[in-house]
């Protein structure tokens, strides 16, 4: 016969809710995190868009000011910001540009080198 009459089923079924609750606090940690963050993520992008203009109403304001009569001397002389000119967007990459790896080592692949290449012949960096 079989050991599984010695068990209680109900024993067996609260260790295995156990095991699941244990493992969904995670998911429901991971959840969280996850809205925090895309919170944050609109909160910046509110953010840089109010930014932006602000930057486009401090320019206006600034050209209408030096188009009534202003001198941008007379401005600064007065404490008022000039507006900077805007920034170009950053062209983010995901990383380093990387040559294609080769089958083979390098033909000038040098002894004392041994430690800079895989065996596909792919540099190391470190």
């Amino acid at each position: 016969m079989s050991s599984i009459t010695t068990l209680d089923k109900d024993t067996v079924l609260a260790r295995a809710r156990a095991a699941i609750d244990t493992r969904t606090r995670y998911v429901e940690s991971l959840f969280d995190a996850a809205a925090a963050a895309s919170a944050a993520h609109s909160a910046a992008e509110a953010a840089r868009s109010a930014a932006a203009d602000a930057d486009t109403a401090l320019a206006k304001a600034y050209k209408d000011a030096v188009d009534a009569g202003w001198t941008p001397a007379e401005l600064k002389s007065a404490g008022l910001p000039a507006p900077t000119s805007p920034r170009k967007p950053s062209r983010r990459t995901s990383g380093r540009r990387t040559r294609p790896t080769t089958d083979t080592p390098a033909a000038d692949t040098t002894a004392g080198d041994t430690g800079s290449r895989t065996a596909g012949g792919a540099e190391v960096h470190q």
